[in-house]
């Protein structure tokens, strides 16, 4: 249920800005430092004040300028709250950078392990084995290619795809 304003305080709220908006002002600006920020929390304290059913004129001076506190207090929290989530995005994200960076070292000392591995196999293995791994060629591909049966492509695939694997599981201590 939204609660409507009083239109009875209408020429209060009016004294009470003619007499109070300049300190307030000035007040807000102190907190902000920047005058069309004081002017916009300024602005939304005297909406907020239209919709209190208790103003007197002798309350008037102290109730805004509480107000103004609550609003600065309030701003201060919800800055303080955006930027404890930009530094944790920032934290994720250089996370995920460092992360990727690993990655990609990682991925690269375990490339430089796999060609020296290639360089060991025989010849028509580590050929069969570069085609299939990194060309990413079939067998039938391979087979036709380099003039050979596709059974002992097959057969290359196996043992260099296994011979690779254990060389790099004891290499990589898994």
């Amino acid at each position: 249920m939204e609660k409507a304003y009083n239109l009875q305080n209408r020429p209060l709220i009016a004294s009470i800005y003619k007499n109070y908006c300049e300190e307030l002002k000035i007040y807000l600006f102190g907190y902000t430092r920047d005058m069309m920020a004081a002017e916009d929390m300024l602005q939304d304290l005297f909406l907020k004040l239209m919709y209190v059913d208790v103003i007197t004129e002798e309350t008037a001076k102290g109730l805004v300028f509480v107000m103004a506190r609550r609003m600065i207090i309030d701003d201060a929290r919800h800055r303080a709250f955006v930027r404890e989530r930009e530094r944790n995005f920032a934290l994720t994200v250089s996370s995920m950078d460092n992360d990727s960076v690993v990655r990609r070292v990682e991925h690269e000392e375990i490339r430089q392990l796999e060609q020296l591995k290639i360089k060991r196999m025989a010849p028509k293995r580590a050929c069969v084995y570069e085609m299939y791994r990194h060309e990413e060629l079939t067998a039938q591909e391979i087979a036709d290619r380099l003039n050979l049966s596709r059974r002992t492509v097959e057969t290359h695939i196996y043992l260099s795809t296994m011979e690779m694997r254990n060389y790099l599981r004891k290499v990589v201590g898994e």
